[in-house]
C-alpha cells in the first residue's frame, strides 16, 4: 500500500507540473532555474538534515555503504560500454548511451521514493552509497559527452566541488565527529530541504510537457537502455549487495536508488550539443514515464525477495 500511495503522490505532482507548463506558468526557463535551486540548495540541505537522524553507532554501516558504492560505480563504465555496443548506439552517441546506464536520477526521483519506502534516514545512507556518482559524472561522464560532441575534454578539479558532493561530505563528517547539530540549524535545513520532493516532481512534470509523445518514443534503441536502466541494473545491484551484507534494508535501499530513471544531469550536461542533447532529454523523459511502472514492480520484487 505504501508504494501505491507514494506513486500516486508522485504522479499527481508530476501531472500538476505538466499542467502548469501547458498554462505557461512553469515554463522551460522557470523549470531550469528551479532545477538549479533544487540541486544546489534544497537537496543538499535535505542530505544534511537526514544525516542528523543517524545513530551514533552507525559508523560501520556508513563505511560499508561508502566503499560498496564506490566499488560498484567503478564497474559501471565497463557495463555501460557493453550496453552501448549491445544496442549499436548511433555514431557519435556512444557516450550519451553510456551515461544513460551509469547515471540514475538518484536525487529528483530517488529521494522521494526512498524516503517514502524506507524513511528519512535512508536518504543519508543512499547519498553515501552514491557518492561515486558525482566523482564519475564530472570526470568520466563529462569526457564521454565532450567526446560525442567532438570536443577535447579536459578535466577541471573545480567541477567536483558541487553542492551535492560537498553536502554529502559534510553529512559524512557528522556521525564521525560526535557533533550534535543544534535545532536552530537543523530545523531550517529540514524545513527548506522538505520542498525537494514536491519541487522535483513539479519540474519533471513540466519538462515532460516540452516533448511530444512521438518524439519521446521514436528512439527505439532507448527502449533497451530503459529496460537495462530500470530493471536489470537494480536487480544486479540487489544481487551484488546481498553478497556483501545480510541486512535487507541496506540491500533494498541501494538497489532501489540505482533503479531510478536516467538522471536529469545527463540531459543538462548534453544540452550544449544538439543531437546528444535531444537524445539525452528524450531518455530522461521516456525512462521517467516507464519508471512509474517499474518502481512498483521493483518494490514488489524486493518485498518478496528480502521482506522489506
Amino acid at each position: 500500500m505504501t508504494i501505491a500511495v507514494t506513486m500516486t503522490k508522485l504522479l499527481f505532482t508530476m501531472a500538476v507540473g505538466f499542467y502548469l507548463n501547458k498554462k505557461k506558468i512553469l515554463d522551460q526557463e522557470t523549470s531550469r532555474k528551479l532545477s538549479v535551486m533544487v540541486v544546489n540548495i534544497t537537496a543538499p540541505l535535505l542530505i544534511i538534515s537526514s544525516a542528523s537522524h543517524t545513530s551514533g553507532d552507525s559508523q560501520g554501516i556508513i563505511l560499508f555503504m561508502l566503499f560498496s558504492g564506490l566499488f560498484l560505480y567503478s564497474l559501471f563504465p565497463v557495463l555501460s560500454m557493453a550496453a552501448a555496443r549491445l544496442v549499436h548506439a548511433p555514431a557519435g552517441c556512444g557516450g550519451i548511451y553510456q551515461c544513460m546506464l551509469i547515471f540514475a536520477n538518484t536525487a529528483f526521483m530517488g529521494y522521494p521514493v526512498i524516503q517514502a519506502l524506507y524513511g528519512e534516514t535512508s536518504i543519508f545512507y543512499t547519498t553515501i552509497f552514491n557518492l561515486g556518482y558525482n566523482l564519475l559524472f564530472y570526470t568520466y561522464g563529462s569526457y564521454l559527452l565532450d567526446r560525442d560532441g567532438g570536443q577535447a575534454s579536459r578535466f577541471e578539479p573545480r567541477r567536483l566541488l558541487s553542492a551535492g558532493l560537498i553536502s554529502a561530505l559534510l553529512a559524512l563528517i557528522i556521525p564521525f565527529s560526535g557533533i550534535t547539530v543544534p535545532e536552530i540549524i537543523l530545523e531550517p535545513c529540514s524545513f527548506i530541504g522538505g520542498i525537494t520532493t514536491p519541487m522535483s516532481m513539479l519540474i519533471i512534470g513540466s519538462n515532460m510537457a516540452n516533448y511530444p509523445l512521438h518524439d519521446i518514443f521514436c528512439e527505439r534503441k532507448i527502449y533497451v537502455m530503459a529496460i537495462l536502466r530500470l530493471l536489470v541494473m537494480p536487480l544486479l545491484t540487489a544481487l551484488y549487495m546481498s553478497l556483501l551484507t545480510d541486512d535487507p534494508l541496506l540491500v533494498c535501499m541501494s538497489a532501489m536508488t540505482i533503479g531510478m530513471p536516467v538522471g536529469s544531469m545527463v540531459a543538462m550536461a548534453s544540452s550544449k550539443y544538439e543531437n546528444q542533447g535531444r537524445i539525452g532529454s528524450i531518455s530522461v523523459v521516456m525512462t521517467t514515464i516507464c519508471s512509474m511502472v517499474t518502481i512498483p514492480i521493483l518494490a514488489v520484487i524486493f518485498k518478496i525477495w528480502f521482506g522489506v
